[in-house]
Protein backbone atom coordinates (compact mmCIF):
# COMPACT_ATOMS: atom_id res chain seq x y z
CA UNK A 1 0.00 0.00 0.00
CA UNK A 2 1.54 3.21 -1.22
CA UNK A 3 2.24 6.14 1.18
CA UNK A 4 0.44 9.19 0.85
CA UNK A 5 1.68 11.54 -1.78
CA UNK A 6 2.97 15.17 -0.61
CA UNK A 7 1.34 17.83 -1.60
CA UNK A 8 3.98 20.42 -2.63
CA UNK A 9 7.60 19.93 -3.65
CA UNK A 10 7.99 22.57 -0.98
CA UNK A 11 8.05 22.79 2.32
CA UNK A 12 5.75 25.52 3.88
CA UNK A 13 8.12 28.06 6.38
CA UNK A 14 8.10 27.12 9.87
CA UNK A 15 5.25 29.14 12.25
CA UNK A 16 5.27 29.71 15.30
CA UNK A 17 2.26 27.51 17.45
CA UNK A 18 0.35 30.87 18.18
CA UNK A 19 -0.02 31.32 14.56
CA UNK A 20 -0.78 27.83 13.74
CA UNK A 21 -3.92 28.12 16.44
CA UNK A 22 -5.05 31.70 15.35
CA UNK A 23 -4.40 30.46 11.08
CA UNK A 24 -6.75 27.18 11.58
CA UNK A 25 -9.55 29.29 11.50
CA UNK A 26 -8.53 31.47 8.36
CA UNK A 27 -6.02 29.21 6.15
CA UNK A 28 -6.26 25.19 7.60
CA UNK A 29 -4.57 24.15 4.76
CA UNK A 30 -1.41 25.97 5.10
CA UNK A 31 -1.37 24.95 9.14
CA UNK A 32 -1.97 21.12 8.01
CA UNK A 33 0.58 21.20 4.73
CA UNK A 34 3.10 22.48 7.37
CA UNK A 35 1.92 20.19 10.05
CA UNK A 36 2.58 17.11 7.33
CA UNK A 37 6.11 18.10 6.18
CA UNK A 38 7.59 19.49 9.83
CA UNK A 39 8.37 16.69 12.42
CA UNK A 40 6.16 15.45 14.85
CA UNK A 41 5.67 18.40 17.23
CA UNK A 42 4.26 17.42 20.86
CA UNK A 43 3.36 21.31 21.67
CA UNK A 44 1.00 21.48 18.33
CA UNK A 45 -1.41 18.83 20.21
CA UNK A 46 -1.12 19.22 23.78
CA UNK A 47 -1.40 23.24 24.21
CA UNK A 48 -4.96 22.90 21.86
CA UNK A 49 -6.34 20.10 23.70
CA UNK A 50 -5.72 22.13 27.03
CA UNK A 51 -7.69 25.02 25.50
CA UNK A 52 -10.43 22.87 24.45
CA UNK A 53 -10.53 21.21 28.34
CA UNK A 54 -10.34 24.58 29.44
CA UNK A 55 -13.39 26.09 27.32
CA UNK A 56 -15.14 22.86 28.35
CA UNK A 57 -14.96 24.06 31.67
CA UNK A 58 -16.46 27.31 31.07
CA UNK A 59 -19.28 25.45 29.38
CA UNK A 60 -19.93 23.15 31.78
CA UNK A 61 -19.94 26.31 34.16
CA UNK A 62 -22.60 27.88 32.34
CA UNK A 63 -24.40 24.44 32.11
CA UNK A 64 -24.22 24.38 36.20
CA UNK A 65 -25.54 27.80 36.04
CA UNK A 66 -28.06 26.84 34.13
CA UNK A 67 -29.64 24.85 36.91
CA UNK A 68 -28.13 21.08 35.94
CA UNK A 69 -25.28 19.51 36.34
CA UNK A 70 -23.78 17.80 33.43
CA UNK A 71 -20.64 16.55 31.69
CA UNK A 72 -19.82 17.86 28.16
CA UNK A 73 -18.44 15.56 25.99
CA UNK A 74 -15.69 17.45 23.59
CA UNK A 75 -14.37 16.79 21.05
CA UNK A 76 -14.05 17.02 18.31
CA UNK A 77 -14.22 14.00 16.75
CA UNK A 78 -13.45 13.18 13.48
CA UNK A 79 -17.38 13.89 12.09
CA UNK A 80 -17.90 15.24 15.68
CA UNK A 81 -18.46 11.85 17.01
CA UNK A 82 -18.88 13.28 20.40
CA UNK A 83 -19.81 17.12 21.53
CA UNK A 84 -20.58 19.71 23.61
CA UNK A 85 -24.49 19.31 23.53
CA UNK A 86 -24.29 15.24 24.45
CA UNK A 87 -23.76 15.45 28.26
CA UNK A 88 -25.15 13.21 31.12
CA UNK A 89 -26.70 14.57 34.20
CA UNK A 90 -24.85 14.13 37.54
CA UNK A 91 -26.24 13.17 40.80
CA UNK A 92 -26.63 14.99 44.02
CA UNK A 93 -26.75 18.75 41.97
CA UNK A 94 -24.04 20.99 43.89
CA UNK A 95 -22.54 18.41 45.21
CA UNK A 96 -18.47 19.15 46.06
CA UNK A 97 -17.64 15.91 45.09
CA UNK A 98 -20.23 15.38 41.66
CA UNK A 99 -18.28 19.01 40.68
CA UNK A 100 -15.09 17.37 41.01
CA UNK A 101 -16.08 14.52 39.31
CA UNK A 102 -17.38 16.57 36.36
CA UNK A 103 -14.51 18.58 36.14
CA UNK A 104 -11.96 15.44 36.00
CA UNK A 105 -14.43 13.81 33.57
CA UNK A 106 -14.52 16.74 31.01
CA UNK A 107 -10.13 17.35 31.58
CA UNK A 108 -9.99 13.50 30.50
CA UNK A 109 -12.91 13.58 27.45
CA UNK A 110 -10.92 16.48 26.31
CA UNK A 111 -7.78 14.37 25.92
CA UNK A 112 -9.50 11.45 25.16
CA UNK A 113 -11.57 12.81 22.46
CA UNK A 114 -8.46 14.69 20.74
CA UNK A 115 -6.69 10.50 20.68
CA UNK A 116 -9.81 9.05 19.22
CA UNK A 117 -11.04 11.17 16.88
CA UNK A 118 -7.62 11.22 15.30
CA UNK A 119 -7.75 7.43 15.50
CA UNK A 120 -10.77 7.63 13.33
CA UNK A 121 -9.61 10.09 11.28
CA UNK A 122 -6.70 7.83 10.61
CA UNK A 123 -8.42 4.79 10.17
CA UNK A 124 -11.19 6.48 7.54
CA UNK A 125 -8.02 7.42 5.79
CA UNK A 126 -6.66 3.98 5.73
CA UNK A 127 -9.49 1.93 5.26
CA UNK A 128 -11.68 4.04 2.91
CA UNK A 129 -8.81 6.28 1.28
CA UNK A 130 -6.23 3.65 0.86
CA UNK A 131 -3.21 5.34 1.74
CA UNK A 132 -0.94 5.79 4.99
CA UNK A 133 0.25 8.93 7.18
CA UNK A 134 1.62 9.60 10.74
CA UNK A 135 -1.13 8.79 13.52
CA UNK A 136 0.91 11.54 15.30
CA UNK A 137 0.79 13.98 12.85
CA UNK A 138 -3.46 13.22 12.77
CA UNK A 139 -3.50 14.01 16.40
CA UNK A 140 -1.99 17.16 15.94
CA UNK A 141 -4.39 17.79 12.73
CA UNK A 142 -7.33 17.11 15.21
CA UNK A 143 -5.73 19.21 18.31
CA UNK A 144 -5.40 22.28 15.99
CA UNK A 145 -8.94 21.70 14.31
CA UNK A 146 -10.15 21.74 18.20
CA UNK A 147 -9.48 25.67 18.32
CA UNK A 148 -12.74 25.91 16.29
CA UNK A 149 -14.75 23.50 19.03
CA UNK A 150 -13.49 26.02 21.51
CA UNK A 151 -15.00 28.62 20.31
CA UNK A 152 -17.79 26.71 20.01
CA UNK A 153 -18.02 26.14 23.30
CA UNK A 154 -17.92 29.60 24.53
CA UNK A 155 -19.94 30.70 22.08
CA UNK A 156 -22.14 27.85 23.47
CA UNK A 157 -21.95 29.63 26.99
CA UNK A 158 -22.45 33.10 25.89
CA UNK A 159 -25.88 31.62 24.70
CA UNK A 160 -27.03 29.90 27.65
CA UNK A 161 -26.24 33.09 29.93
CA UNK A 162 -28.07 34.96 27.41
CA UNK A 163 -31.04 32.82 26.83
CA UNK A 164 -30.95 31.40 30.05
CA UNK A 165 -31.70 27.99 28.22
CA UNK A 166 -28.90 25.30 28.62
CA UNK A 167 -30.37 23.30 25.93
CA UNK A 168 -29.61 26.59 23.55
CA UNK A 169 -26.93 25.87 20.86
CA UNK A 170 -25.64 27.79 17.94
CA UNK A 171 -27.37 26.06 15.82
CA UNK A 172 -30.84 25.85 13.66
CA UNK A 173 -32.59 24.72 17.08
CA UNK A 174 -31.98 28.14 17.87
CA UNK A 175 -34.82 29.45 16.63
CA UNK A 176 -37.02 26.79 17.62
CA UNK A 177 -35.74 26.84 21.23
CA UNK A 178 -40.04 26.85 22.22
CA UNK A 179 -39.58 22.55 21.57
CA UNK A 180 -38.40 20.69 24.31
CA UNK A 181 -35.23 19.46 24.02
CA UNK A 182 -35.64 16.25 23.53
CA UNK A 183 -38.00 16.87 20.67
CA UNK A 184 -36.86 14.79 17.58
CA UNK A 185 -37.37 18.01 15.33
CA UNK A 186 -35.11 20.17 17.89
CA UNK A 187 -32.56 17.28 18.12
CA UNK A 188 -32.40 17.12 14.05
CA UNK A 189 -32.29 20.86 13.91
CA UNK A 190 -29.41 20.60 16.71
CA UNK A 191 -27.29 18.78 14.45
CA UNK A 192 -26.56 21.72 12.42
CA UNK A 193 -24.97 23.47 14.49
CA UNK A 194 -22.11 25.88 13.07
CA UNK A 195 -19.04 25.27 14.69
CA UNK A 196 -19.77 21.19 14.16
CA UNK A 197 -20.25 22.13 10.00
CA UNK A 198 -17.03 24.07 10.24
CA UNK A 199 -15.44 21.65 12.11
CA UNK A 200 -16.15 19.01 9.94
CA UNK A 201 -15.08 20.98 7.17
CA UNK A 202 -11.71 21.46 8.44
CA UNK A 203 -11.04 17.97 9.15
CA UNK A 204 -11.64 16.83 6.01
CA UNK A 205 -9.31 19.43 4.81
CA UNK A 206 -6.89 17.72 7.48
CA UNK A 207 -7.62 14.38 5.95
CA UNK A 208 -7.30 15.86 2.28
CA UNK A 209 -3.50 17.00 3.31
CA UNK A 210 -2.80 13.93 5.22
CA UNK A 211 -3.56 11.42 2.86
CA UNK A 212 -2.46 13.56 -0.53
CA UNK A 213 -6.49 12.99 -1.86
CA UNK A 214 -8.55 15.54 -2.98
CA UNK A 215 -10.82 17.28 -0.84
CA UNK A 216 -13.87 16.03 -2.29
CA UNK A 217 -13.35 12.25 -1.60
CA UNK A 218 -11.97 13.20 1.99
CA UNK A 219 -15.07 15.13 2.44
CA UNK A 220 -16.97 12.12 1.45
CA UNK A 221 -15.49 9.86 3.77
CA UNK A 222 -15.46 12.82 6.89
CA UNK A 223 -19.18 13.97 6.12
CA UNK A 224 -20.41 10.02 5.65
CA UNK A 225 -19.53 9.00 9.01
CA UNK A 226 -20.97 11.99 11.11
CA UNK A 227 -23.94 11.63 9.21
CA UNK A 228 -24.09 7.96 10.54
CA UNK A 229 -22.71 8.89 13.71
CA UNK A 230 -25.38 11.67 14.34
CA UNK A 231 -28.30 9.63 12.80
CA UNK A 232 -27.23 6.99 15.39
CA UNK A 233 -27.33 9.80 18.09
CA UNK A 234 -31.07 10.69 17.30
CA UNK A 235 -32.20 7.68 16.91
CA UNK A 236 -30.77 6.26 20.40
CA UNK A 237 -32.13 9.49 22.17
Amino acid sequence: MPAAPSNSSAVPASSSLVKKIFDVFACPGEVFDEIVSAPPCFANWLVPTLLVALTSLILLRALNDGGISVTPTPQAGAAQHTSFDSAAPQAEVGSLDSQNLSVVATCALAFGGTFWSAFLLWFLGRAFLRTRFSYLKTVEVVALTGMIVALGAIVTALLISISGDPATRPALSFFARHLPAANPVRLFLDTLNFFHLWTIIVLAIGLSRLSGVTFKESAACVFGYWLVARLALILLA
